[in-house]
């Protein structure tokens, strides 16, 4: 939380350097801002999910083997988000959901963000499939892993279909009028002057933050089930054999 916190409140620097200083801080921006892709918010997220998938393969290993299915899928999914987050998978569902959706554009205010339609369903069947499992976890732990669950998901899909009504709502403005945003780093001619935005920023801010808040919790949550059975995690780093 206190590297979460770290980058938030320097991502929040650089966005009010441009609303109220007119900095173009173009550089700082591609590394920090949380609605960017490739920056140190990326590689952070991404390292949570690499760390929540280890987690649940671990309990995989040391848990009951009727048990084993539940878990090691999990841990895949985990390792596909933490993949997906890097590479921007969900982004390619963008035009195939629009064309499922017999839509024209994504300017279709709540669902402006497509892909969530694909992964929403996905999430679904997934909840399904694992009902039996989740059912058999201590109650605290399945507890917990519904709480973080939940917060991720207001953050991945309500938050980020939200950002997409707010963006619906805004008049188009001149581009001549902002010469000091960094542009080329949003690389959106049309829509990057959204980052003046207020109202966008705390929606996208507010999004990113409880997707990491999820993750954190959901990890605590993995790593107290081990610390309930006087379990221990540890990572040894050794050097070459000689």
């Amino acid at each position: 939380f206190v590297a979460l916190a770290i980058l938030v409140a320097l991502h929040l620097a650089v966005a009010c350097a441009h609303l109220f200083l007119h900095w173009r801080l173009e550089a700082l921006t591609q590394l920090l801002d949380l609605d960017l892709e490739a920056n140190m918010p990326t590689l952070y997220n991404v390292l949570l999910f690499v760390v929540g998938s280890a987690l649940f393969l671990l309990h995989g290993r040391a848990g009951e083997r009727s048990m084993r299915s539940g878990w090691n899928l999990m841990a895949g999914v985990f390792l596909f988000l933490a993949i997906d987050e890097g590479s921007q998978i969900h982004e390619k569902f963008e035009v195939i959901t629009m064309r499922w959706i017999n839509a024209a554009d994504p300017g279709i205010g709540w669902l402006y963000w497509a892909w969530a339609i694909p992964y929403c369903l996905a999430g679904l069947g997934l909840l399904l499939l694992l009902s039996r499992w989740l059912l058999k976890l201590d109650s605290r732990l399945r507890r917990g892993l519904f709480i973080s669950g939940t917060i991720y998901v207001f953050g991945a899909v309500f938050l980020e279909w939200a950002g997409g009504r707010v963006v619906m709502g805004l008049t188009p403005k001149d581009p001549s009028l902002f010469p000091w945003m960094p542009c080329d780093v949003y690389k959106d001619l049309v829509g990057w002057w959204y980052y003046m935005e207020p109202r966008y920023i705390l929606t996208y801010t507010l999004e990113e933050t409880c997707e990491m808040t999820g993750l954190i919790l959901c990890i605590r949550q993995l790593l107290m089930a081990f610390e309930a059975k006087s379990g221990k995690v540890i990572l040894s780093v050794s050097g070459p054999v000689a």
